[in-house]
């Protein structure tokens, strides 16, 4: 096995075409992993300088109230994890930046609701990319003669006579073609350790372990199918057909059909929907609103005073609250089910791991990594936990920050310390162990997968011990 290993190497380095297709895998390779690093190094420095802007027009604005400064609102920013400069996943997909204020829950500049068909992506020389499929491609042009040329060749019959039991033969050839994804695998993901700091080695070893499995289902399979086939070129159009279905056609059809048979709604029912509930609320702006007036009539009580004048505390901090506290029942409920919808549709398309090994690995890639969806609507729940606490405090300052002068009337006791005690937004990611376990289905569909391509091996190296396969 030693020998035949290292003799598929040497044929493939001798050999011109060889030599092309793994040089050009080898610089696929590094480019992803330079133009990655470098986009990720800008992007980090766009979002520290942005993020520095924001809190400083949050800092330095003064003479405003509580309330209007709920409505100058904040800037919330994901940071991108240094994992995303192997697998930047969703995040060019569903936008990393939201504007928190009081009454509304805003987009992470993009509309949720239409972005589920755009929930894959292979159109990017992304590092990931390049070990799902271009290091795919590269075993399938390397390999796809590796045991039927050698049966046009004549040479397999030799090595039969001479001993070499086939079990031996395709698990060395096998092993041959899985150590040449192997070394585009540690090229990308070497060359990411040394162009990005703080990379976490529990994440990138199940990064490398993930597509490592991949890789050797796809050089399993490759060798079974050489050996099969009675010509190369056979094999050869066989091999690029898997990897076109599996590769391109399947993740798109995954996400198509679960669009078609599950369709999230248009953004203008979205709004409307929500709208419409909305209204059948508190409206804490409208001094006519009915709700509004039952609600003053009930703080009134509460304190035991007749007029709004005199209250020691401000009616508009309170009502502020409470419309706030109505609207989030109603953000609940339509975020929630559109929650619930993408989820359902992300499982749906995850079915097709069981029939695609490439987006088993794809989908457990960028849970690794924290880019995929689970973490992105993780982010979006933080982001509004956020902007609850914050348009709270806001709002009961309002309230309760004032003080009965000398004349009777309140006056505010807000000071900038106030506001300069808020501090930032702070993304606390899911661990590992968390993403993964979401994936159970991706999980067991790569163990498949693996195990059913070794399968393939053996049942191939029986036919080829009985004569099945000359």
């Amino acid at each position: 096995m030693s020998s035949i290993f290292w003799n598929e190497w040497r044929g493939l380095l001798r050999d011109g075409r060889g030599r092309l297709v793994f040089g050009l895998g080898i610089l696929l390779a590094a480019l992803s992993a330079w133009a990655s690093a470098a986009t990720f190094a800008a992007q980090e420095a766009a979002q520290a300088a942005a993020v520095d802007t924001a809190r400083c027009a949050w800092d330095e604005r003064e003479g405003d109230s509580p309330h209007s400064r709920a409505h100058f609102g904040d800037y919330v920013f994901r940071p991108s994890g240094v994992m995303s400069a192997l697998d930047p996943g969703l995040q060019a997909v569903t936008g990393r930046v939201v504007f928190t204020e009081a009454h509304r829950q805003n987009d992470a500049m993009h509309h949720p609701q239409q972005a589920a068909a755009g929930l894959l992506r292979f159109d990017r020389l992304e590092p990931s990319s390049v070990l799902q499929v271009l290091a795919a491609l590269v075993i399938v042009l390397a390999g796809f003669g590796v045991v039927s040329a050698e049966r046009e060749s004549g040479r397999l019959k030799l090595l039969q006579v001479q001993g070499v039991k086939p079990w031996q033969l395709l698990l060395g050839k096998a092993a041959a073609l899985w150590s040449v994804g192997l070394a585009i695998c540690f090229v990308v993901v070497g060359a990411n350790a040394l162009l990005v700091e703080g990379l976490d080695f529990g994440r990138v070893l199940a990064f490398l372990l993930t597509h490592a499995l991949l890789l050797w289902v796809v050089a399993a399979l490759v060798t079974c199918v050489s050996a099969g086939a009675k010509r190369s070129g056979t094999a050869a159009a066989v091999l690029l057909s898997f990897w076109v279905t599996g590769a391109i056609i399947l993740p798109r059809l995954a996400a198509m059909s679960a669009s078609a048979l599950d369709p999230l709604p248009g953004r203008d029912a979205f709004q409307a929907a929500m709208q419409e509930d909305r209204e059948k609320g508190l409206d804490g702006h409208n001094p006519l609103d009915e709700r509004r007036k039952k609600l003053e009539e009930e703080i009134l009580a509460e304190y035991g005073v007749q007029t709004r004048a005199e209250l020691p505390v401000r009616l508009g901090g309170l009502i502020m609250q409470a419309d706030d506290e109505y609207g989030a029942k109603i953000w609940d409920k339509h975020f929630g089910e559109l929650e619930e919808h993408l989820l359902r549709q992300d499982g749906f398309a995850g079915k097709f791991s069981f029939v695609n090994p490439f987006q088993a690995v794809d989908r457990l890639s960028m849970a690794i990594s924290g880019t995929g969806l689970s973490s992105h609507l993780e982010f979006l729940r933080q982001t509004e936990d956020y902007r609850r606490e914050l348009v709270r405090r806001l709002n009961e300052e309002d309230a309760y920050g004032v003080e009965m002068n000398a004349e009777g009337r309140l006056q505010r006791t807000t000071t900038q310390e106030f506001y300069l005690s808020f501090d930032s937004f702070e993304y606390s990611p899911l661990g590992l162990d968390e993403l993964v376990g979401r994936q159970e289905s991706d999980l067991l569909a790569l163990a498949l997968w693996v195990l059913g391509a070794t399968a393939a091996l053996a049942v191939t190296s029986r036919g080829m011990a009985g004569g099945v396969v000359s």
